[in-house]
């Protein structure tokens, strides 16, 4: 009778353990995506605004254009001297907004990158620590 009561509780044990075992995965499951959700939020709302500025730098290209048009109705040689040089200068500032945009467009992206790859390899240690605590207990209890 001594040993049906030992074995019943150490088949209890090993049950408890591989339930144990079964909700701490669960749990390493549920914040590796938690953390992976942040990241592609993130990376997201990066990507919306790299998308606002690009309207916002359309919106300029159609303010310049109407400008050039107006321009091109004066009859005047000193009026068309001036739109001349305005539509190079546009140009040029087109040119340089257009690398400014870039590159806080890159700089986003990329600080969203890290972000999210260093939130990767946090869930993965996260996730080693987690197995690790699981398989100690399932050999404290075995």
């Amino acid at each position: 009778l001594e040993l049906a009561g030992g074995f019943q509780r150490w088949s209890e044990n090993v049950a408890e353990s591989r339930r144990m075992v079964s909700v701490m995965t669960r749990i390493a499951l549920r914040m590796k995506n938690a953390g992976l959700l942040g990241a592609f939020q993130r990376w997201g709302r990066n990507a919306a605004e790299s998308g606002r500025m690009a309207a916002e730098s359309r919106r300029g290209e159609t303010v310049m254009r109407k400008i050039a048009s107006r321009m091109r109705n004066v009859d005047l040689a000193g009026s068309f001297m001036r739109w001349s040089h305005n539509v190079s200068e546009s140009r040029r500032m087109e040119s340089v907004m257009t690398k400014i945009a870039r590159r806080i467009r890159n700089v986003g992206l990329a600080g969203a990158f890290q972000r999210w790859s260093g939130n990767v390899a946090e869930i993965r240690r996260m996730v080693s620590v987690l197995t690790k605590i699981a398989r100690r207990i399932r050999n404290v209890e075995l």
